[in-house]
């Protein structure tokens, strides 16, 4: 493992909060990944990049890691919308991919996350924490 990396996966394993600032390329999503293959439950990633999201999502499907990805506005049909959640009902998907948007204004997404949330255990990842402007404002 690379530096900081080993510190950041024993942090997030034993529920902590956990802020990792590591240099682009540096493998923060190496941290995660780890963290979610041994947890029990879904991870999801909340990113302001849809491309980067697109990426890692292919690259985690490659190597066999189930992953999925929903926007707030999208071309996904709302059939395909609903076979990611129910892929996620059913436990067979380990990282889901979303934007602030999905999350902050889709009461119907946030209501899903929420009975997932009391059912089973979900933990959040924000990443690219530095377009964060403010709490309330993703953007």
């Amino acid at each position: 493992l690379r530096e900081g990396q080993l510190e950041a996966i024993e942090s997030y394993l034993n529920g902590k909060d956990t802020l990792v600032s590591i240099k682009t390329g540096g493998g923060k999503t190496l941290c995660y990944v780890i963290c979610t293959l041994i947890f029990e439950g879904i991870t999801i990633v909340i990113s302001l990049l849809k491309a980067l999201m697109e990426d890692q999502k292919r690259e985690l499907i490659q190597i066999g890691i189930p992953c999925a990805s929903i926007y707030a506005n999208t071309i996904q049909g709302r059939s395909e919308q609903e076979k990611i959640f129910e892929e996620i009902a059913l436990g067979f998907t380990k990282i889901l991919f979303i934007t602030p948007e999905k999350l902050c204004l889709n009461k119907e997404f946030q209501n899903f996350i929420s009975n997932m949330y009391s059912k089973a255990k979900v933990r959040f990842v924000i990443d690219e924490a530095h377009c964060i402007l403010d709490y309330g404002n993703f953007r």
